[in-house]
């Protein structure tokens, strides 16, 4: 028990280290934590993307190498078809998310339709200043 104490309270004096330097998540505002998981969800969706993408094309690279080997073609058609399937489960999904976001917040999940604030904070000034 000794030696456990030894390595893990050190180990947790580095959570001390950001209140020391006044720069720990204050935690008083739940769109802070929410932002995390949303930033977090959409690096798991992007690597969810690409691993279905390499499976895919990792079928069709088997498949070419394979060359007349029936056994080996049809474990790269598997792949394939893995491949496939994996990334329509998650185009149709992504659909099924924007229908919802459509029909309960009438707007789209890429909503790009707000216009960005000018210099001076106000959304029309870069249209004032054009001649």
């Amino acid at each position: 028990m000794k030696t456990f104490l030894h390595y893990i309270l050190p180990s947790l004096s580095f959570l001390a280290v950001p209140g020391a330097v006044l720069a720990q998540f204050s935690g008083d505002d739940i769109f802070n934590v929410l932002d995390s998981f949303s930033i977090l969800f959409n690096i798991l969706i992007s690597l969810a993307i690409l691993g279905a993408t390499f499976l895919f094309l990792w079928g069709i690279v088997r498949y070419i190498a394979a060359g007349g080997d029936e056994n080996e073609r049809t474990e790269a058609r598997k792949f394939i078809v893995w491949g496939i399937i994996l990334l329509a489960v998650m185009v149709a999904v992504w659909g099924f998310v924007n229908i919802l976001l459509d029909f309960f917040f009438n707007k789209e999940a890429d909503d790009f339709t707000t216009i960005p604030m000018g210099p001076e904070g106000n959304t029309n000034a870069l249209i004032d200043r054009l001649p």
